[in-house]
C-alpha cells in the first residue's frame, strides 16, 4: 500500500489545525511523525483513521482518491490505529482470545454459539506470528501493559492490515519492553506493512524510522530520511530551539541530609533499601519495569507504607502511613499517571492547583477565595500554562499543560522533599524543556528530589546521582562519568557483558 495525503486542511471552531499538509508512506516503510502538542499530529492521525474527514485536500491509496469518512472506511482498506489510550479497548475480564476477536463481524466463530476451540486456535496462530507467548484462555488483565499493547497489534493483524498507526506506543514501556516492541515493528515492516509512528522521543525516531516528518502549527516543516538528518535538525524544525536546551541541568551546592532511608522494605516490592538525599540534590532511580523503583516513591508518600526499616526527614525519624501524613510532613509526589491519579480532570484548572494548599486559605472555616485566586494565578502564569479560562476543566488542557499543573500544585505547597515518577511521560519536547527548568528551580531552592524515569537520557542528565534497582534491591550507585546509559542497563539487566 501507498498512502498519500495531499494539501489536507482541517479546522475546528474556525481555527485551522492542519494547514495544507502533504504526507506519504509506503508499504515496508516506517514513517515517524513528531511535533509539539498542538502541532496537529492527533488530528492528522484521525484524518488517516477516518475519524475526522478533511475539510479539503485529497487522500489517495495506491494512486486512487478515496473517501475515509468513518473509521470503518479506513479499517476496510487495511488501515488500523492503536492510540496511546489503547487500554480503553481492552476488556480485562474477558480472555485474551475473546479480546482478539471481540469484533467478529464475519461470524467465523459461529452466530448463535461461539466455537471457543476454533477461536483459541486462531488466537494462538496469530500470536505466534509476533512471538507473544501467553495462554489465550487467560484473562486480559493478567497481561502487562507491554503485552496488552502487543495484543492490540495482534488484533490488527487478524484483520488484513496494510498500514498500522502507532500513537506514542512506548509512553508506558521501559527500555526492555520498548526494545521488544521495536523488534515487532521491524518484523511488520519486513512483511510489507506501512508503519506511521507518532512519538516525542527523538532517540526512537533515529533508531527505527526510515523517514521523519515534523509538524509545527499544522504545517510540515521537515520531511527527510532519518539517515540524512540529525536530532538537532529535528528539534529546530519542531520548536526553533537547539537540542542543548533539552536538559538544562544547573550545578549548585547541595546541603545537609534531608532524607535518610534505612533498611526499608515494602511487602514483596522491595527490601533492605538504604540511601540518603541531600537538600538541593536530584537523586535518580533507574531500572526495568518491576524492579521496584516506582514502589519506593509510593511507599515514601504513604500510598503503600513501608513494612520494615526506618525513614528520617532532616534527622527526625518519622512514619508515613498515608499521603495526607506525607503532605503534612513536607513531602510531595508526582504520579506517572496524571489522568488517573494526579488531576481531577472534570474540575476547574485553578482548583487542581490549590487542592493541597487549601488549609493555607481557610480562616474560621471560610476559604479566602480572593487570596487563593491571586496565588494560583501567579503560579499558573509563571508556569506558562495555556488555557482559555480559569474555570475550564483540567481535562481540556494538553498533556504538557496538565503536567505543569501538577508542578504548580506543589510549587504552591513548597514541600521540602519532591518525589517525581515519570514527570515528563506523554508530554512534548517543548514542555519537557520547561519541566526540566522547573526541576532545576526546585533543586536550586533547596528541595530534595527523588526522580524515577524510564527515559534514560533524562534520568542521567537531570540527576546528581543514580541508584540502579533490580528485583527490589539497589545494585549500583552511579555518578560522574560512571553515570551513563551503558552502566545503568548493565546493572539493571544483570548483564555480564
Amino acid at each position: 500500500m501507498r498512502l498519500e495525503l495531499q494539501d489536507i486542511r482541517k479546522s475546528f471552531n474556525r481555527i485551522e489545525v492542519l494547514s495544507g499538509v502533504d504526507l506519504s508512506v509506503t508499504g515496508g516503510e516506517i514513517l515517524a511523525i513528531v511535533g509539539e502538542n498542538g502541532a496537529g499530529k492527533s488530528t492528522m492521525v484521525r484524518v488517516i483513521s477516518g475519524a475526522h474527514p478533511p475539510d479539503s485536500g485529497q487522500i489517495l491509496i495506491d494512486g486512487e482518491p478515496v473517501a475515509l469518512r468513518r473509521p470503518e472506511d479506513a479499517m476496510q482498506r487495511g488501515i488500523h490505529v492503536i492510540y496511546q489510550e489503547f487500554l480503553h479497548n481492552i476488556f480485562p475480564h474477558l480472555s485474551i482470545a475473546e479480546n482478539l476477536f471481540v469484533r467478529d463481524d464475519e461470524g467465523r466463530f459461529g452466530s448463535l454459539f461461539v466455537d471457543k476451540r476454533k477461536m483459541r486456535n486462531e488466537a494462538m496462530q496469530v500470536m505466534e506470528q509476533i512471538g507473544l507467548k501467553v495462554d489465550p484462555d487467560a484473562p486480559a488483565q493478567s497481561l502487562s501493559v507491554a503485552e496488552l499493547q502487543m495484543l492490540e497489534i495482534v488484533k490488527s493483524l487478524s484483520h488484513n492490515i496494510e498500514l498500522l498507526v502507532l500513537d506514542e506506543p512506548t509512553a508506558a514501556l521501559d527500555e526492555k519492553e520498548a526494545s521488544r516492541l521495536f523488534l515487532l515493528i521491524d518484523s511488520l515492516k519486513k512483511e510489507g506493512i506501512a508503519i506511521v509512528y507518532i512519538t516525542h522521543r527523538l532517540e526512537e525516531v533515529m533508531r527505527i524510522a526510515d523517514r521523519v516528518i515534523v509538524l509545527r502549527n499544522g504545517r510540515v516543516t521537515l520531511d527527510r530520511l532519518t539517515k540524512t538528518t540529525t536530532a538537532s535538525e529535528i528539534v529546530a524544525a519542531m520548536v526553533g530551539r537547539s537540542l542543548e536546551d533539552f536538559y538544562p541541568k544547573e550545578s549548585h551546592v547541595t546541603g545537609d541530609t534531608a532524607v535518610k532511608v534505612s533498611n526499608a522494605a515494602c511487602a514483596d516490592k522491595f527490601k533492605d533499601l538504604s540511601f540518603i538525599v541531600r537538600s538541593g540534590e536530584v537523586l535518580g532511580i533507574g531500572g526495568v519495569a518491576g524492579c521496584g523503583k516506582g514502589e519506593v516513591l509510593r511507599a515514601l508518600f504513604g500510598v503503600n507504607p513501608l513494612s520494615a526499616g526506618a525513614l528520617a526527614l532532616e534527622g527526625r525519624t518519622v512514619e508515613v502511613k498515608s499521603p495526607k501524613q506525607a503532605i503534612e510532613l513536607g513531602i510531595g509526589y508526582i504520579s506517572p499517571d496524571r489522568q488517573a491519579e494526579g488531576l481531577f480532570l472534570k474540575q476547574p484548572i485553578f482548583d487542581n492547583v490549590s487542592i493541597v494548599s487549601l488549609d493555607e486559605f481557610v480562616a474560621l472555616g471560610v476559604i479566602r477565595s480572593a487570596e487563593e485566586k491571586e496565588r494560583v494565578e501567579a503560579v499558573v502564569k509563571g508556569l506558562n500554562v495555556r488555557f482559555i479560562h480559569r474555570d475550564a476543566e483540567a481535562g481540556s488542557l494538553s498533556g504538557g499543560n496538565q503536567q505543569k499543573l501538577l508542578f504548580g500544585r506543589w510549587m504552591m505547597k513548597k514541600p521540602k522533599i519532591m518525589l517525581m515518577e515519570e514527570p515528563t511521560r506523554g508530554v512534548d519536547i517543548g514542555a519537557k524543556a520547561e519541566i526540566y527548568k522547573l526541576i532545576n528551580a526546585q533543586a536550586k531552592s533547596g528541595t530534595a528530589i527523588v526522580l524515577v524515569s524510564s527515559d534514560l537520557p533524562e534520568l542521567i542528565a537531570m540527576s546528581d546521582r543514580v541508584l540502579v534497582m533490580r528485583e527490589g534491591k539497589i545494585v549500583a550507585e552511579l555518578s560522574g562519568v560512571e553515570n551513563n546509559q551503558s552502566n545503568i542497563l548493565h546493572y539493571a539487566l544483570g548483564s555480564n557483558t
